[in-house]
């Protein structure tokens, strides 16, 4: 059972992966999920291993509600209300005769009972209502969006759409109103511009709610690339500028969004046959002579498009030269320069398509046969196939392995033991099951109220209700971060809205998730930033970026790091063998093999003279001399000798130290060894887990006292108050007492976040 916990543990592991650059690590595996479970995104953090937690838990006493201080098990709010919500943004609603209102950690009201309804603090904003009427408040209970709406809405970051009376209007998060409730309708912003209705037309505004194209179009398609396409009274299509110029005028019958320079659209061809041709941005046309005429077209992807003729596929490029001849009754997408071709037979095969160097053009070749009943995408050389039972091909059309014996792999143990199904399932505090997985879906903890599901190899999000909010369609997916994740379709990565909405297509070949408005792109073998607008902030010219940090990043140029700036200046130039993010003024950098620390002007101000060094946290560091670890301070002074195997940063007034023995020594800000044990993780809400002679579990505070007896066969870290602890491979949840609060009757058991928590069933051959 400890096996198929550790695949649950692996499963999350590969959603919420990070780095973490300090070599030492305690018990391998748990430590692994320790901290990469504290990183929930995937951004390439350096040397990013903060510890922190909020200790305040709900709780409830004869019927009220209150908080308990989970470090300590006391009660930090008296049991007073009718009704709570959890801490954000050290605010927390709670309810007294049917009203909410909004106190502090200590317990102080701070905004009356007055509201009907509520949400959670974020951005130092809040949605509150008064029967009928909502709006948003800040953290001082002033109305930024004033309380007399029937809707409002977040249409991005920055902007808050309203309704009144059936109209649309628009509001910064500062309060301004910027358009009143005017439009009959209004849509997302994409690429700063926002769609509106009035008697039945459409135009468009921008951020300031300046109508730039007064509502003339019967119909329209949000902005890629620069433009959108409109549809005139005429019927006809054209396109339109983010200026509200006419590019192209309505003549075409139908008309597509234009990708990679191009747009297919659809008009009249001599003798009056209808047909699909691809213009440019200038209105040009630039394909049309495909035979006789492409009666279905696709957008170009890396240069390629899939078109149709009659009933027959094939594939052109931007010349409108015909690389694979339409000739197929199907084709799939050209994926890793492999596609699927399917022949009269119902039969799939592939087609390569290569440049040959010899003829100095672009061809194809059936380089496997069209023999499978079903047959999809290549990826880093593999694709899955079908005949009768699945399996994988390589590119030369060779058997690799069953795709059930892969799958039998992932969740065969380590004593060869396998699992004939397993179900994720989600439980409250009070440990009810609130949503029931099926065999063979797997999904994710929940962050920012959405939790990743995979089904059928596909990935999409599930609310806190179990209910599917975005559908499963993508290959890979990324946690919401900033209200936006990242998603990943035909090799190619993108993001999108929490509602769904795309901000940018599947077009980088990697991406990492939004820190402070900011995420990192890569794009033709290099990096760079893009902001929520979906533009290029910073192109990509770098051959590695790393997460802003006090407004300055790490990059890497060839072998050699540097730091710049949010526009995109080299403000330390890139001339360091390794560099970690600025801590407390300084950063450790590495030259000639050695470690030292600069600020944030590159002066060096603590010499290279350390084998490996960590951040500074409460004004100490970690590093290494002759292969072992001890303490500096600020001005490099060694605080605690370098007698440690490994050493992590201070926490609290805490840190952990490695001794050869395997025991774990905490130490106190002045040096001092506080006390060793055989601990199995870091402190967590203030306890660790720890080890007796007999390999039984229990946890360990801060002091050195063992406040939870060693009784268990397994445990996990403390997470909102609660840990899953195991007992003859049964999984449940205890408290900081050590009470038992959810029984021992799971099959595996993970940890709680945003106060779900996720469990398994497994049924064994």
């Amino acid at each position: 059972m400890k096996t198929v916990l550790s695949g649950l543990l692996s499963f999350v592991i590969l959603i919420h992966a990070t780095a973490f650059r300090l070599s030492a690590q305690l018990s391998g595996g748990m430590q692994d999920f320790i901290e990469s479970f504290l990183q929930i995104n995937k951004s390439p953090v350096k040397n990013s291993n903060d510890l922190s937690g909020y200790y305040l838990q709900p709780q409830m006493h004869n019927g009220k509600w209150g908080f308990i201080d989970t470090r300590t098990g006391d009660t930090a709010i008296h049991f007073r209300y009718d009704s709570i919500n959890y801490f954000s943004e050290e605010m927390a609603a709670v309810m007294q005769q049917g009203k909410w209102g909004f106190i502090n950690k200590y317990g102080k009201l701070l905004i009356p009972f007055r509201y009907d309804s509520i949400g959670y603090f974020q951005d130092n904003l809040c949605f509150v209502s008064k029967g009928k009427n909502v709006g948003y408040i800040n953290k001082s209970g002033k109305e930024i969006i004033p309380v007399q709406f029937s809707e409002v809405y977040y249409v991005d970051d920055t902007l808050v759409r309203v309704m009144k009376d059936k109209k649309y209007g628009l509001f910064n998060l500062a309060g301004k109103q910027l358009s009143p409730p005017r439009f009959d309708d209004m849509t997302n912003f994409y690429e700063d511009r926002a769609w509106v209705e009035i008697n039945g037309k459409w135009g468009f505004i921008n951020k300031e709610g300046v109508l730039l194209i007064s509502p003339k179009y019967e119909m329209f398609n949000r902005f890629t690339e620069g433009l959108a396409w409109v549809r005139s009274e005429s019927g006809l299509y054209g396109y339109v500028n983010k200026n509200g110029d006419e590019v192209v005028y309505p003549m075409y019958e139908e008309a597509q969004s234009f990708s990679e320079g191009l747009a297919a659209v659809k008009t009249y061809m001599e003798g009056g046959k209808l047909s699909y041709i691809y213009i440019n941005k200038n209105g040009e046309s630039v394909i049309s002579n495909i035979g006789a005429g492409i009666d279905e077209a696709y957008p170009f992807k890396n240069g390629y498009a899939k078109v149709m003729s009659g009933i027959r596929y094939g594939l052109i490029d931007k010349t409108g030269r015909t690389i694979i001849p339409l000739i197929y009754k199907d084709m799939g997408e050209l994926s890793d320069s492999m596609i699927s071709v399917k022949e009269d037979d119902d039969k799939w095969g592939y087609e390569k398509v290569y440049y040959d160097n010899l003829l100095k053009t672009t061809m194809s070749d059936r380089v496997i046969p069209c023999k499978f009943d079903e047959a999809y995408n290549f990826e880093n050389g593999l694709a899955m196939v079908k005949s009768g039972d699945a399996y994988f091909i390589n590119k030369k059309g060779e058997y690799v392995k069953p795709v059930k014996e892969v799958e039998d792999e992932e969740i065969t143990n380590n004593t060869g033991e396998q699992t004939e199904s397993i179900s994720i399932d989600y439980i409250n505090l009070r440990g009810e099951r609130i949503i029931r997985g099926k065999p063979g879906n797997m999904s994710g903890l929940f962050l920012n109220s959405a939790a990743l599901v995979q089904m059928d190899g596909k990935w999409g999000y599930m609310n806190k209700q179990g209910a599917i909010i975005i559908p499963c369609r993508y290959d890979s997916a990324g946690s919401f971060n900033e209200g936006l994740a990242t998603v990943k379709q035909n090799n190619k990565w993108g993001f999108i809205y929490q509602d769904g909405d795309t901000l940018t297509s599947c077009r980088f070949d990697y991406a990492y998730n939004f820190h402070n408005g900011i995420a990192i792109i890569k794009m033709n073998g290099k990096y760079g930033y893009i902001d929520k607008t979906g533009l290029i902030l910073i192109p990509c010219q770098f051959d590695m970026a790393y997460t802003f940090k006090d407004s300055v990043a790490i990059i890497r140029n060839g072998d050699q790091f540097g730091f710049i700036n949010k526009a995109g200046r080299l403000v330390i130039p890139a001339e360091y063998d390794d560099a970690f993010d600025f801590h407390e003024g300084l950063a450790a950098v590495q030259k000639d093999g050695l470690w030292g620390y600069i600020n944030k002007n590159g002066v060096v101000v603590i010499p290279f003279r350390y084998e490996n060094a960590g951040r500074f946290a409460e004004g100490l560091a970690p590093v290494m001399k002759n292969g072992k670890y001890g303490y500096i301070d600020i001005a490099g002074n060694t605080i605690v000798p370098y007698v440690y195997k490994f050493a992590y940063p201070f926490v609290n007034g805490k840190a952990i130290a490695g001794e050869e023995n395997e025991e774990i020594v905490v130490l106190n800000t002045k040096g001092n060894e506080v006390f060793a044990a055989q601990l199995r993780s870091l402190f967590y809400e203030d306890l660790a887990i720890v080890v007796n002679d007999k390999g039984k579990l229990g946890y360990m505070n801060q002091n050195g006292q063992t406040v939870i007896a060693c009784q268990y066969d397994d445990a996990m870290i403390f997470r909102e108050g609660l840990a899953a602890v195991a007992i003859n491979k049964k999984w449940g949840f205890i408290n900081k007492q050590g009470t038992v609060v959810i029984p021992l009757q799971f099959d595996a058991a993970l940890v709680f976040n945003e106060g779900i928590g996720i469990i398994a069933n497994i049924k064994n051959d």
